[in-house]
């Protein structure tokens, strides 16, 4: 029988007052489709979906995009979904549920929310098995990290159920962000047998960060009042309803409302004041797959302190990054004190210091996706870029190597000499070859010579091409000057920025915030030295910071 007829077959036995009978047994040999409900999960998607490709159970992946305005349909094919199914308006997760079960070709359904964070294929296979089993018609999925998510465990979005059991309930499809409640009710009264499968160190992105704080206090909203109709449909309507029937209706809208509240008001009541301060700092878009992002940078590891995030997000969602190192950071006494393990370090254990943060940069950026082909290096002094943008003509001798010109294996130009002339002609050059449609780069309001050096820079190349600008020196900033991958990234104290000018955030998923600190990891030489080492752990944070002017966004990001 197909699909249409055993959901027409189910209607028509209901409405005779026919007894529901059990669903048949599973068969041995079964099928799996994994069906992802997602509305702008363009951050998070390409996670889900990898590891439901990595899960052996798993015979085919189906991404939902529910009227998506981000990257997301993108993002889902370039990890590997089988299908993806675009859904030109939000019509709701019941109606994208089911869009993606008609399209599943598996006897088992596994369904998936887009926003998952942490997820690996052994999870999957724990919630599979039961019904794989065939033990239970339904496993559902609780995150026991999470206490509100155990709270909710009728809510979980992450649940195994076999088909026919979904296609039995024709108004599923109507009941938006209450569908959880609706398929229980429906198993009820089927007597399917449910069971409950702990998950560890998987968690949902909160709705204020991937949305903002006032649209997802509208999402949360509109999800609290899926749940209270779905909750007021579960109870029988009788022609003259008890005192008490109405009473019991009412608390258990109430209870739910209450728990959507709590999860609304939580990172505001609960979190600590800096990170409410975050919420109003307006949202940064992300890349599109179109674009071609230009980092630019003074020395290794600013690229990943300042967008390291940044960069693993585009490279998610299919968009070109480049990175441009100006100098290969060999002024660190305490790196080459260590690497020739002389005192004090002589130019060419300096030297060799430069050439060993070149290699770390290109492994650092690999982890994020980034091709060696597409990093470049120019090897000009350390420390000394200010002095270079004062010297038209005239090369700088660096105070540490001894050099005059870039001497460094693979620069893009082998002897040229630090000059003004040479510096502004070779970042013109790769520039015109990368015609960046994003550059990315240090901020004038930056403390350090080199920093502000580069920016100046950038500004003379940039031509009309949008900028965007992130800061690592500022008096008390970051702050706390450690680890605090739970805390925002705000605004550095008493920099006022131009009024042209405003801070946004670019939010980061816990696998960008991985992946960051991953990158970071690869900078040894610097996470050798006591200082840098707190300063790099703590540009790990749920958000990256950047100055952007109205027109650069506007222009990157044309609605």
């Amino acid at each position: 029988m197909s699909a249409a007829g055993t959901a027409r077959t189910s209607e028509k036995m209901q409405s005779a007052g026919e007894p529901r009978p059990a669903l048949p047994r599973m068969r041995t040999m079964v099928k799996v489709s994994c069906v992802i409900p997602a509305y702008n999960e363009a951050a998070t998607i390409s996670g889900v979906v990898r590891a439901a490709r990595a899960c052996p159970q798993i015979g085919e992946v189906i991404v939902v995009s529910d009227g998506c305005t981000d990257q997301t349909p993108h993002a889902a094919v370039d990890a590997g979904a089988d299908q993806v199914l675009v859904l030109h308006r939000n019509i709701g997760k019941g109606g994208a549920v089911l869009a993606g079960v008609r399209a599943a070709r598996g006897d088992v359904i596994l369904l998936l929310d887009g926003d998952l964070c942490g997820l690996g294929a052994e999870h999957l296979t724990r919630l599979l098995q039961p019904v794989m089993a065939g033990r239970a018609e339904m496993a559902i999925g609780v995150f026991s990290d999470d206490y509100l998510h155990g709270m909710m465990r009728p809510l979980s979005g992450q649940r195994a159920v076999r088909r026919e059991l979904l296609l039995r309930g024709p108004r599923l499809a109507e009941s938006g962000f209450g569908f959880e409640i609706a398929l229980d009710r429906l198993a009820k009264t089927w007597g399917a047998r449910r069971v409950q499968v702990s998950w560890t160190g998987v968690t949902h992105r909160l709705k204020n960060r991937k949305y903002g704080m006032m649209r997802g206090l509208r999402l949360q909203l509109r999800a609290s009042s899926d749940l209270v109709r779905q909750t007021r449909a579960g109870r029988p309507r009788r022609r003259n309803p008890s005192a008490v029937s109405r009473r019991r209706t009412r608390m258990d809208a109430l209870v739910i409302a209450l728990i959507v509240l709590v999860a609304v008001a939580r990172p505001l009541f609960f979190a600590h004041p800096s990170q409410a301060a975050a919420f109003h700092l307006p949202t940064l878009p992300g890349p599109g797959p179109d674009d071609r992002v230009l980092v630019v940078v003074a020395h290794p590891d600013d690229e990943i302190i300042g967008a390291g995030g940044f960069m693993a997000a585009a490279r998610q969602t299919g968009a070109s990054v480049s990175v441009l190192v100006v100098t290969n950071g060999d002024s660190n006494r305490m790196a080459a004190a260590l690497v020739g393990r002389h005192l004090p370090p002589r130019p060419g254990e300096f030297i060799r210091e430069g050439r060993m943060r070149q290699q770390e940069t290109v492994e650092a950026l690999r982890r994020l996706g980034v091709a060696p082909a597409n990093v470049f290096f120019l090897g000009f002094p350390d420390r000394q870029l200010a002095l270079v943008m004062r010297s038209p003509l005239e090369p700088v001798a660096s105070a540490y190597t001894g050099l005059r010109s870039a001497e460094y294996p693979g620069v893009v130009d082998h002897g040229a000499p630090y000059t003004r002339a040479d510096l502004v002609e070779l970042t013109r050059t790769i520039v015109a070859r990368i015609q960046p449609t994003l550059l990315i780069t240090h901020s004038l309001l930056d403390r350090h010579s080199d920093h502000i050096a580069v920016a100046q820079l950038v500004d003379l190349v940039r031509g009309q091409t949008p900028v965007y600008e992130f800061v690592v020196h500022a008096s008390g900033f970051p702050r706390p000057l450690r680890s605090s991958p739970k805390d925002p990234l705000l605004p550095p104290p008493g920099v006022d920025l131009p009024p042209e000018w405003t801070w946004m955030r670019f939010e980061l998923s816990s696998e960008m915030e991985r992946e960051k600190r991953l990158a970071i990891g690869a900078h040894r030489s610097q996470l050798a030295t006591p200082y840098l080492r707190l300063l790099l752990a703590s540009f790990v944070r749920t958000n990256e910071l950047f100055a952007v002017r109205p027109a650069d966004l506007v222009a990157s990001h044309p609605q």
